[in-house]
């Protein structure tokens, strides 16, 4: 019995065969955690990591009232950072469940595009076989009943056949996928447990160092007096302190200035004399043209040519003589501080600590309250950082090294970038001199030790006489 196959019937397994094609090659992009999940982890690393040094800074049993001041500016950094914690946790949380929600979408898209590509292609598969089950593929091909049919049966044939190991290998690629899927959903639900559990411990630490907060807020209102007496001896020291820097600073200022002044007395100088010269020159050459054309209308008929030709050559040496002399000759000064000025500008929020190692910020820039302290008022023309003991002061940037003052037994360095100046104070010893240039984070003297077993360096930011708040400089 011969099997021919209707051209309608034919045109059924084109479609399913186009059908099968279509929804196996469809496009599909994994789903992975994005870049700005990956920020979050980094940053979120580095902060523990500032957390657990920032610890060691809270050793001290001395129970005056300065250490526990500087106690309290511990605390109050260690809070901060505790919050910041907890909302990038948080942050990350939510960014985490929006990928969840995402793979669970993606993983019900998958599930639904591999039950319909599997069920077409068992309809294909049933349709085929059920029409071929009386007969062999080779008899189906030969017992056609020309050429013609015969070769259109062998193509198709021969593209079914194929098709059938295409489909399988894309049925095996999305059954993958859907597993990495499921794999990738599992890790994100685990990541997110596992922050949750964090955001938990970091939520219980940070109402520990609320209570720790408390306690020495407490029991620095009970010592009022004794407050307020190292406060007003702290400002007594640092208005010593400042009045010293301003006097050094605007000696400074107005060095440079002198030095630009003479650069620019020297520069007039060399102008005129520079147009000294070339006006002597002009009026030598001139002289000279004159003398030559006298010589000339004296000279002998027979010798006319000879010397006419002798005044043009010498006409033309002279005039490139005159062209080379009257080029500028005045050198190309540059302008070093400004250039270093504008270098430092740029380099805004990009300056490494002043500190070497872990350190708090333990007295911020600017005048401000200390909350819950009753009648505390700081002013600070730079800020406090608590270090490590052993740390070192360190450059900012390059610049040159305009002071070196011993102030109280402490010494205090000032860096001069250009326009700029960095203070260097309370330093135990020095390691450079007045005049010397010194580049970015070349260490400048050891930190002087704070009396509670860790080191406290002053840091002011200057440009020219105006104080800068040094924290929207330093790189984070």
């Amino acid at each position: 019995m011969t099997l021919s196959l209707r051209p309608s019937a034919h045109r059924w397994l084109s479609r399913v065969a186009l059908l099968l094609g279509l929804l196996f090659l469809c496009p599909y992009i994994p789903a992975q955690n994005s870049k700005k999940v990956k920020q979050m982890q980094a940053q979120r690393t580095a902060l523990k990591k500032k957390i657990d040094e920032g610890e060691q800074l809270l050793r001290a049993n001395r129970r005056d009232v300065r250490s526990q001041m500087n106690n309290l500016a511990i605390l109050d950094a260690q809070i901060n950072d505790h919050q910041r914690l907890m909302n990038g946790i948080q942050t990350e949380a939510d960014s985490l469940q929006g990928n969840i929600s995402r793979l669970n979408s993606e993983i019900s898209v998958l599930q639904s595009q591999l039950e319909k590509c599997k069920a077409n292609y068992r309809r294909a598969l049933t349709y085929v076989s059920q029409h071929l089950a009386r007969q062999s593929r080779w008899s189906f091909v030969l017992l056609a009943k020309d050429f013609r049919t015969m070769y259109r049966r062998l193509r198709y044939m021969e593209e079914f056949s194929k098709n059938q190991k295409v489909h399988g290998t894309l049925i095996a690629q999305k059954e993958r996928q859907l597993r990495v899927k499921q794999q990738a959903l599992h890790e994100a639900k685990s990541e997110k447990d596992s922050l949750l559990v964090q955001g938990q411990a970091t939520r219980a630490t940070l109402d520990t160092k609320k209570k720790e907060r408390e306690a020495v807020v407490n029991d620095l209102n009970q010592q009022q007096q004794q407050l307020q007496q190292n406060i007003a001896q702290q400002r007594k020291e640092y208005n010593t302190l400042n009045q010293r820097i301003d006097k050094l600073i605007q000696q400074e200022i107005a060095a440079a200035e002198a030095r630009r002044r003479e650069e620019a007395r020297r520069a007039e100088a060399r102008r005129r004399e520079e147009a000294r010269r070339r006006e002597a020159q002009k009026k030598a050459e001139a002289d000279a043209r004159k003398a030559a054309k006298a010589k000339t209308a004296n000279s002998q008929g027979k010798n006319k040519k000879g010397q006419a030709s002798a005044a043009t050559k010498n006409k033309t040496n002279n005039k490139t003589t005159a062209a080379k002399n009257t080029e500028p000759t005045t050198p190309n000064f540059t302008n070093t501080d400004a250039k270093l000025s504008s270098n430092f500008s740029a380099n805004r929020g990009r300056l490494p600590a002043p500190i070497t190692g872990s350190f708090s910020v333990t007295s911020r820039f600017g005048q401000y309250n200390v909350q819950g302290l009753r009648g505390v008022t700081l002013d600070n023309k730079g800020v406090n950082l608590t270090g490590r003991s052993g740390a070192q002061a360190r450059s900012v940037f390059n610049g040159e090294v305009s002071a070196v003052v011993n102030l109280g037994g402490a010494f205090t360095v000032i860096v001069r970038h250009g326009d700029y100046y960095s203070v260097y104070s309370n330093l135990a010893s020095v390691g450079v001199h007045r005049g010397q240039q010194v580049s970015t984070s070349q260490a400048l003297g050891a930190v002087a030790g704070d009396g509670n077993g860790n080191t406290m360096l002053h840091f002011q930011l200057r440009h020219n006489t105006e104080k800068l708040n040094p924290l929207s400089w330093f790189a984070h």
